[in-house]
């Protein structure tokens, strides 16, 4: 695997893909990202968006190394294989699109959460509150099958916390309806339960819209 982290030259951007990019947002990125594995028919990558200060950069994960050189992007590349033990901590930040299925539809976690709040008649300061943790649900959940458990503080309570929640509307191609859907931003500690299991879960990523920015986990070691 490769861990690169690319930058997109927007002061080199023609005027049209730069509208292109306002319009298609995630979806073009994710084409333009493709271009940097030529002759791969199949997504092999991961990546996240980070805005750092004005500029666009991107954070990938790849099984084959990209192209070293792009008019569009300045491409940095190292090897990527994490040592990891049972039981290591590990500082984590993952972008993810969670969802639930009711009805077998999918639907947003966060907005799922309010609409039952809602009803139940709960003050609307505590609409953020149940949406939050209804996110941190979704994660344990997830945790219980991909090789780690998020990690607890002194006083028990999880050491994972929603940092953003935002709704994405993207149109594809002019001709199609607008593309909805929603990514949340978490912070938090986790505990390794299952090497083989985590490292599949970082390669693959977690949860829906990977082509569109979401499912990379990046961790770093916790003291």
């Amino acid at each position: 695997m490769y861990f690169s982290r690319v930058t997109l030259k927007l002061n080199q951007l023609p005027y049209v893909i730069q509208q292109k990019m306002q319009n298609s947002g995630p979806y073009a990125i994710h084409q333009w990202l493709w271009q940097l594995f030529p002759n791969q028919e199949k997504r092999t990558f991961l990546f996240r968006e980070e805005r750092i200060s004005k500029d666009y950069q991107y954070y990938l994960l790849s099984e084959v190394a990209p192209l070293s050189n792009h008019q569009l992007f300045l491409i940095e590349t190292k090897p990527y294989l994490p040592k990891l033990t049972i039981g290591m901590r590990l500082f984590f930040s993952l972008r993810a699109n969670p969802v639930v299925f009711k009805n077998g539809k999918r639907s947003d976690v966060m907005m799922n959460a309010k609409y039952l709040i809602k009803q139940q008649g709960l003050k609307t300061n505590e609409i953020k509150i149940c949406q939050n943790q209804a996110a941190i649900n979704w994660l344990i959940k997830q945790s219980e099958t991909r090789g780690f458990s998020l990690s607890t503080t002194n006083d028990q309570q999880v050491n994972c916390r929603v940092i953003n929640y935002a709704q994405q509307q993207f149109i594809k191609k002019s001709d199609l309806k607008p593309i909805h859907y929603s990514s949340v931003d978490y912070q938090g500690v986790l505990t390794v339960t299952d090497v083989e299991l985590f490292l599949e879960t970082i390669y693959q990523g977690i949860g829906k819209s990977k082509g569109f920015g979401c499912g990379l986990f990046l961790i770093k070691h916790y003291q």
